[in-house]
């Protein structure tokens, strides 16, 4: 009777400290989300480091700023590019809503040709009563909180890569996290800027419009698992269609980067990840909602190795290791 006690006490305290953290994690996420971008970029800088002083004998100083140059040059060259494709969309913005125009009359009379009616001036007036103003106003309030977040992330990094380094520490749990973490950084990186230059091959061959930028953003948007993928192939579909119309080219473009994101982002990369941090897939989807709901989309970029961190934590306390065997896709034999 007193065990039973004891095991309803233990998960009413482990969800009770469940609902605690949220509520911090949630509270504290403007200072929160910086500080562990930078730690994660830091468990990446770490291997760079300790190769410049293994590998050509530099001392940790050189290494440091060869490390954060190469950080540096490569941010500000991708910048610029994404830059360049935006000030293009913007000067084409004319000859986008001519396009516009004429695929609306288009798929109008394509649907008249039918015999099912569709009032283009209704469809105009829709679209001219967009808040168009209060979106820009918002993405560029977006733009100036994320410039503000990156200088004080390379700041935070530069901070953390002068010190000592993770391999100097002792402490077992947090040598097996930075481990698992650039295990599962270097992994994704790859399997992102693998599916990232398939599709910029695809997209450059057929001279797609801001090909460059929707490049980058499926490098960065396969960082979410499963879900990214399927956002990556949406978002060139409008200049696709604005470009080719509903053309052969829409259709290639279209059905070959589902290919390539289904073969990459859904069928090899779930497991991939969930066999090297010791996820199973269903976790990882539920706790991809579960970062999301959080911390927004930075906390859905984070969602995978702040599982596999919390896994460890959990896996180091007696009381919540069931809960981490649960992560890891193990039923416990006590259950």
């Amino acid at each position: 009777m007193k065990d039973t006690y004891d095991r309803i006490n233990n998960v009413c305290l482990v969800i009770l400290t469940f609902i605690a953290v949220t509520g911090a994690l949630i509270y504290t996420k403007s200072i929160l989300i910086p500080f562990v971008i930078s730690l994660f970029i830091f468990s990446v800088s770490g291997p760079v480091i300790d190769w410049f002083e293994v590998k050509i004998k530099a001392p940790r100083f050189l290494s440091v700023i060869l490390t954060m140059g190469i950080f540096i040059i490569i941010s500000v060259v991708v910048s610029l590019f994404i830059a360049k494709s935006l000030n293009t969309f913007i000067d084409g913005i004319g000859d986008y809503h001519l396009r516009f125009t004429l695929a609306l009359e288009s798929v109008v009379s394509f649907l008249n040709s039918y015999n099912i009616e569709i009032n283009p001036e209704m469809i105009k007036t829709t679209i001219n009563n967009i808040p168009v103003l209060s979106i820009v106003k918002k993405f560029s309030g977006g733009i100036m909180t994320f410039l503000s977040n990156t200088v004080l992330i390379i700041i935070m990094v530069l901070f953390l890569i002068a010190g000592e380094g993770v391999t100097k520490i002792k402490n077992n749990m947090v040598k097996q996290v930075h481990y698992k973490i650039s295990k599962y950084v270097a992994t994704k990186f790859f399997m992102s800027l693998t599916t990232a230059v398939l599709v910029g091959i695809l997209l450059f061959s057929l001279k797609v419009d801001l090909a460059f930028m929707f490049v980058i953003l499926t490098f960065l948007l396969n960082f979410i698992p499963s879900v990214g993928s399927i956002i990556a192939v949406l978002i060139p579909f409008p200049v696709l269609f604005l470009q080719f119309g509903p053309g052969w080219e829409l259709v290639t473009v279209m059905s070959i980067s589902c290919a390539i994101q289904f073969c990459i982002g859904n069928v090899i990369e779930p497991k991939i990840m969930g066999e090297n941090l010791g996820l199973h897939p269903i976790v990882i989807l539920l706790f991809l909602l579960f970062w999301g709901l959080v911390w927004g989309i930075p906390g859905m970029f984070l969602a995978v190795p702040m599982t596999a961190v919390m896994k460890i934590v959990l896996s180091k306390i007696e009381t919540t290791k069931t809960l981490a065997e649960l992560l890891g896709g193990k039923l416990p034999a006590n259950l």
